[in-house]
Parts: C-alpha cells; structure tokens; sequence
C-alpha cells in the first residue's frame, strides 16, 4: 500500500509542478489548466442540459450515461485542484 501511496505523491508533484519554479513553464501550464475547467464546464453544461432533456420526455438512461457525468464531475474537480495548487506558485513580478 505504501508503494500506491508513494506513485501518488509523486503523481501529484508532477501534476502541481512541484519542483518547477519558472515562470516561462509555469504560465504556460496555468493557461492549459483554465482551458481545462473551461472545457469542463462546457461539458458539465451540456450534461445538465441532456439531463433536463432527457428527463422531461422521460426517457431513462442507462447506468453509463451516470457513470460519464460522475467521472466529469470528479475531474472537474481534480482540475480545479490542480489550478489552485499551481496558482499559488505563480508570483507575481
């Protein structure tokens, strides 16, 4: 279990940019992440929007269609995550 808690740790470091302090890296990965929750929430917009959809004419889905928005919700939120983490690192000049 310690080796899984490790690759973790060592995942997130890298995911944060732990151990880069440039600006010319870090600026760049910044405007990635918030192209990333941008994205996340156009997808997130369209979910709630099928959902309405869905349920209005009264058609159920099936376990799939919930299973998608769960996971989406779930890297939405690790995306936001990720761009606090590296916001923080950004100082300014």
């Amino acid at each position: 279990m310690e080796v899984f808690h490790k690759f973790a740790d060592f995942l997130w470091d890298g995911l944060i940019l732990k151990y880069v302090s440039e600006r010319d890296i870090v600026i760049p990965y910044l405007l990635f992440l918030i192209m990333g929750v941008v994205f996340e929430l156009f997808l997130l917009v369209l979910a709630i929007i099928s959902a309405y959809l869905l349920f209005s004419f009264e058609y159920m889905p099936d376990i799939s269609y919930f299973a998608s928005i769960g996971i989406l919700i779930l890297l939405f939120l690790l995306n936001l995550l990720m761009l606090r983490a590296v916001k923080n690192k950004v100082k300014p000049r």
